[in-house]
C-alpha cells in the first residue's frame, strides 16, 4: 500500500497545515506500513522549496516516520519534469 501526497513547494504558508494533516492521515490503522511518496509540485516556480526544506517542514525526520519508508520526488506538473521518476519510485 501506497500514499502519494502532493505539497505546493511555492506555497511556504500552507506547509504547517499541510503537515499537520498528512500526519493526521498517516495514524490511521489502515495505513500502518504504507510507503508514502511526496509529490514536491511547482518546483517551476521561482522561489520554489527544496526537497531538503519541504522534508524539514514536514518533519519526516521526526520519531514518527522513523518506520516508514518514504521519499520526496521535486516535479512540475505544468512541464512533467520528474512525474514519471515518482511515479516509478
Amino acid at each position: 500500500d501506497g500514499v502519494i501526497w502532493v505539497v505546493d513547494s511555492a506555497d511556504v504558508r500552507r506547509l504547517e497545515d499541510c503537515r499537520d494533516e498528512l500526519h493526521s492521515l498517516l495514524q490511521q490503522e489502515k495505513l500502518a506500513g504504507a510507503s508514502l511518496l511526496i509529490l514536491a509540485n511547482k518546483q517551476d516556480l521561482a522561489g520554489a522549496l527544496s526537497a531538503e526544506s519541504i522534508a524539514e517542514a514536514l518533519e519526516l525526520n521526526s520519531e514518527a516516520f522513523h518506520n516508514r519508508h518514504w521519499s520526496i520526488q521535486p516535479c512540475s506538473a505544468v512541464t512533467g519534469e520528474g512525474l514519471v521518476d515518482g511515479v516509478n519510485w
